[in-house]
């Protein structure tokens, strides 16, 4: 796609149509932004029906992530979740959701009027931190709907949680299989990882943890539980009818990095990664948890891309954290909540941009 519209932007086509700034700037540094902001002309598919360049990105996400179907989302995972759960769960039905969900569920939920049923997460002591949701309480919710023979249209999780804990989805899939309901997992930040094929829904956000543009998820379908052509159906319904084609040219980027880089790029990270783990031996009031918690309260992996930060005497909260790291170490957090301030890497840090992170973590154990 960058290919094409780097020669329509070269070209003499002079453009009636829609964006109103015709590919041209009032002189701004964003110049080149306005060449490439076009719309569903000639040669550039249509993103509510692809049949060409899109078509072929949708396809490439599906191989990459081992799905039967791929959609491309240019409103974020918010517009796939809104659309995943209103095309599998009728209006009034209920849905059996994680407590812990995204507000784009519950806005799902009050737009069909859903009768909702909640799957609650262990909290981690002493830092008010959700785990995941077990296979144990699936079960557990499934057996008490069953015995009311009122058993759920679709049950609803997310895997990985913001702190970066990971569900058994292998698991509950199959435990939620056994009714013949679908599986829906909000996946949002597990881009950068393996997605369960179980699973008949993923819905993954490329922006959180890949080298995307804001706003670019990927809508996965598998198996037969649910209608491939009614999810599409409900993605254009909540998804704009005038999508961003630089946008969709990022995804295109971003599948080919996940292509060609994404292994080499995991290794260094992990290397890096190892030595912002080593630190937590050597810091005397700030803890590094996480992986730690693997085993326990439904947990069975961890991302350790996602970084929390803790006073290990349980004094200070997150936010004293956040605001040192911030005011006395020079790096942005992700965000601070109760006693955890979270940090967030990616492939793309670099090992002097892991050092700055070393130094600010050393500072503000200096400093709490």
């Amino acid at each position: 796609m960058i290919q094409e519209l780097t020669v329509l932007t070269g070209s003499d086509v002079r453009p009636f149509h829609m964006p109103g700034h015709k590919r041209r700037s009032d002189g701004s540094w964003i110049e080149e932004i306005y060449r490439y902001d076009i719309t569903e002309i000639d040669g550039f598919d249509n993103l509510q029906e692809p049949a060409g360049l899109i078509a072929d990105i949708e396809k490439g996400f599906a191989e990459y992530y081992g799905a039967d179907k791929a959609h491309l989302l240019v409103n974020g995972s918010t517009s796939g979740i809104l659309s995943a759960i209103s095309a599998v769960v009728p209006h009034r039905e209920l849905l059996l959701m994680d407590r812990g969900a995204h507000q784009s569920a519950f806005n799902a939920a009050f737009l069909g009027e859903l009768r909702t049923a909640y799957m609650k997460r262990a909290t981690i002591d002493g830092y008010e931190i959700s785990a995941c949701v077990s296979p144990e309480e699936v079960s557990r919710m499934l057996q008490a709907a069953a015995e009311k023979q009122d058993l759920p249209k679709a049950v609803f999780l997310t895997s990985p949680t913001y702190e970066g804990f990971i569900a058994d989805t292998e698991k509950i899939a199959d435990l939620v299989h056994e009714h013949d309901i679908p599986l829906i997992v909000d996946g949002a930040h597990g881009a950068h990882m393996s997605v369960s094929k179980k699973a008949d829904i993923t819905v993954v956000s490329l922006h959180k943890t890949l080298p995307a543009l804001t706003q670019l998820s990927v809508l996965l379908v598998n198996g037969s539980l649910v209608d491939d052509a009614y999810i599409k159906r409900y993605i254009n319904i909540f998804q704009t009818s005038s999508p961003s084609y630089i946008l969709m040219a990022s995804a295109e980027k971003c599948l080919e990095y996940l292509k060609e880089k994404s292994g080499p790029a995991k290794e260094s990270l992990d290397k890096e990664l190892d030595r912002v783990y080593s630190l937590k031996s050597r810091l005397r009031k700030i803890d590094i948890i996480g992986p730690e918690y693997v085993g326990k309260d439904g947990i069975c992996g961890y991302d350790k891309s996602k970084i929390n930060l803790v006073d290990r005497s349980g004094r200070a909260d997150g936010q004293l954290i956040y605001d040192t790291l911030r005011e006395k170490g020079g790096i942005q957090p992700e965000m601070a909540m109760g006693y955890d301030c979270l940090l967030m890497t990616s492939v793309m840090d670099t090992h002097e941009s892991i050092d700055i992170l070393l130094d600010a973590i050393k500072t503000a154990d200096r400093e709490i």
